[in-house]
């Protein structure tokens, strides 16, 4: 009886123990927390700042020096072509009058010359004293000084009143494109330069063309091989949040600028202006999204949880018969900052460890 209450005793503490055994392996087992390979859609985007402007901007300037009168538009009038802008007053010296006089009794004096010898020699023309040819000069001295006295009329009416009468020629500005007006520069007084060969001129307003607009920017080398003409990007606006649109590139200079030792190029993209959008000014920031390569249906992973070791590039796969983790060198596509594309190394069945640096 002895007996069978210690192998009772010992069947017992056997039960025990085992159990005991089998909890503290369970604990001590590896739980590998895992994610899965999957197949997607991947694209390489940058993202690039620039500013857009209206495609077509055209600065009016004036034919005449003076000072700004008049001002007949304002910002965010629309006008035609031939429109008048503004009013120039000029401002002679004295001597620049009196000079201008002198030219004036000078062509008249030359101007009664002329038509006396005219009259004379049409006499002796009808009356078959000359001969035509020689009636052909008289006429042409005459008319002449007949165009140089008129021509000095004009310069002293700029002169005095600011335009001439006789013709369309005045002090007004007129603009020279249809369009809005996206600015005017001066104020009323202000001086104004006339436009000529060795001048550009005052610009008293700017008129552009409002329904279409570009945005620029410099795009380093690196991405030029990715960028052509006719490619899409897509633009956001800092003083629109919710606000998009598609722009064509249009342009890539061929000429760079060197900015903190890298090269980059101007490059222009296009789009059109519709009536839903909100009002855009010229000079308003923006970002532009380029694609510069895209994948379909790749198998990826997320880019945290690849390992980089030098120049090589691992993931960490289960074993689940063994509940091991194994390092696989894997090699890596492209990335769109999430994902990352996987083309050789794993396979779309394996699980990847995501805890393998808690594990080891």
């Amino acid at each position: 009886m002895k007996g069978i209450k210690i192998f009772l005793i010992l069947t017992f503490l056997a039960v025990i123990g085992f159990i005991v055994f089998r909890s503290a392996n369970k604990e001590n087992k590896i739980k590998y927390v895992v994610a899965d390979l999957q197949k997607r859609d991947i694209n390489e985007t940058i993202f690039i700042p620039g500013n857009v402007f209206p495609a077509k901007e055209i600065e009016v300037k004036s034919q005449l020096s003076g000072i700004l009168e008049d001002i007949f538009v304002h910002i965010g009038d629309y006008v035609n072509i031939g429109a008048p802008v503004a009013s120039i007053k000029l401002v002679p010296g004295t001597s620049d009058i009196e000079r201008q006089e002198s030219n004036v009794n000078l062509a008249q004096i030359d101007f009664d010359a002329r038509a006396i010898e005219y009259e004379r020699a049409k006499r002796l023309y009808e009356s078959n004293t000359i001969a035509k040819v020689e009636m052909d000069e008289y006429t042409r001295i005459y008319k002449l000084s007949e165009e140089n006295l008129i021509s000095a009329k004009n310069q002293l009416d700029i002169l005095k009143k600011g335009r001439v009468a006789s013709k369309n020629i005045s002090n007004i500005v007129i603009s020279s494109t249809a369009g809005t007006v996206i600015d005017v520069p001066l104020d009323i007084g202000a001086s104004v330069i006339e436009r000529n060969t060795y001048n550009p001129g005052t610009t008293v307003a700017i008129v552009a063309e409002t329904n279409l607009f570009k945005f620029r920017t410099l795009i380093a080398e690196q991405y030029l091989e990715h960028v052509s003409l006719g490619d899409t990007v897509y633009l956001r606006f800092n003083a629109y949040q919710e606000l998009t649109a598609k722009a064509i590139v249009i342009k890539i200079s061929s000429k760079g600028v060197s900015e903190n030792g890298i090269m980059k190029y101007m490059l222009d993209a296009e789009f059109a202006i519709s009536s839903e959008m909100p009002v855009l000014r010229s000079g308003y920031s923006a970002t532009a999204e380029i694609v510069l390569n895209n994948r379909k249906d790749v198998l990826s992973v997320e880019e945290k949880h690849i390992v980089y070791s030098k120049d090589s590039t691992y993931l960490y796969v289960l074993n689940e018969s063994k509940n091991e983790k194994i390092k696989r060198p894997v090699i890596t596509g492209i990335s769109d900052g999430v994902h990352t594309e996987i083309i050789e190394g794993v396979t779309i069945d394996e699980k990847v460890v995501v805890n393998h640096d808690k594990t080891d």
